[in-house]
């Protein structure tokens, strides 16, 4: 009997690719409080009127850190077509979502309106991305 493997969806491509751009930029940040922690420091406390320390950017730097290597790994399960990462990634947009219809509603001010909007419409996008008819076939062949 010969296994016919089932070609994952441009879209759960896209998410994968775009939550592996995620790891890398907060990788970057990771460095950059790292490396520059009291230049990073002193212009954040000269810009905001609130003093800063380097040992804050020490804590920002890990968790960045942390951050990459958790959207790796999120990715990478993503790409080979893990339904626990997807399961995953779900429940977090689906977190993501009602935060942002929290605040809509709480302040329903401007920004956070503008906001909400757009965390609302990419949270269904992802949603709809991994749990669309070719996405569940994709990860129902390989999970």
């Amino acid at each position: 009997m010969s296994m016919t493997s089932i070609k994952r969806p441009g879209v759960v491509t896209f998410i994968g690719v775009i939550l592996y751009i995620q790891a890398a930029l907060a990788a970057v940040a990771a460095i950059m409080a790292f490396a520059y922690k009291s230049r990073l420091a002193d212009a954040i406390s000269a810009q905001s009127g609130v003093e800063f320390s380097g040992d804050n950017l020490i804590w920002l730097g890990v968790i960045e850190a942390v951050m990459a290597v958790v959207l790796f790994l999120v990715a990478s399960g993503i790409m080979r077509g893990s339904r626990g990462y997807r399961a995953f990634v779900a429940i977090v947009e689906g977190f993501r979502m009602a935060t942002a219809f929290f605040y809509m509603l709480w302040h329903h001010d401007g920004p956070f309106v503008e906001s909400g909007i757009i965390t609302l419409l990419i949270g269904a996008f992802v949603i709809w991305a991994l749990y669309h008819e070719k996405a569940d076939e994709f990860f129902e062949t390989t999970g």
